[in-house]
């Protein structure tokens, strides 16, 4: 039975590497989500989550999102071309982890997250901590991301693709 396909049935194998490191990333619970035995406690968790609910696409754009994070801060930035910086938030309904949509630098510190800057969901998000090891001795650094395109930079670089 086990060989057999079910019309429409798609399969697909998929392979996640997903890094021990995403456990210093810690998933910040609402008030609500406090004592829920089940709620993911940081981005490694989650990335379980989503493949266990059978959500891949969510932990894949997770792990784009958090890979990014982690190469932008290897590759030893300057702070100051092109990079955004700040407090980040994790959506459950896309899998985006990264700055909010509401994202200005140093407003968006206080209140609740989001909304997400993928999807727009305003509700199904946490804000997220970002430590340098896991555990409570780590420091918390912030979410690094390269910043969108101006209108303008984005109306050079289309001939560019042409």
């Amino acid at each position: 039975m086990a060989d057999q396909n079910i019309e429409g049935e798609v399969v697909r194998e998929i392979h996640l590497k997903i890094s021990p490191q995403y456990a210093t990333i810690v998933v910040v619970p609402k008030a609500d989500e406090v004592n829920d035995a089940n709620f993911p406690r940081n981005l490694h968790n989650a990335a379980e989550l989503f493949l266990r609910v059978g959500m891949v696409e969510n932990a894949a754009k997770l792990k784009t999102c958090v890979d990014g994070m982690i190469t932008t801060y290897k590759e030893n930035p300057d702070g100051k071309s092109g990079m955004r910086l700040g407090r980040a938030c994790a959506c459950w309904s896309c899998g985006y982890c990264g700055l909010p949509k509401n994202y200005q630098e140093g407003k968006s510190k206080k209140g609740p997250p989001g909304p997400c800057n993928h999807c727009g969901e305003p509700d199904q998000v946490n804000w997220l901590k970002v430590t340098t090891q896991q555990g409570k001795k780590g420091s918390e650094i912030p979410w690094i991301e390269l910043a969108p395109l101006t209108e303008e930079e984005e109306k050079k670089k289309k001939p560019l693709a042409s």
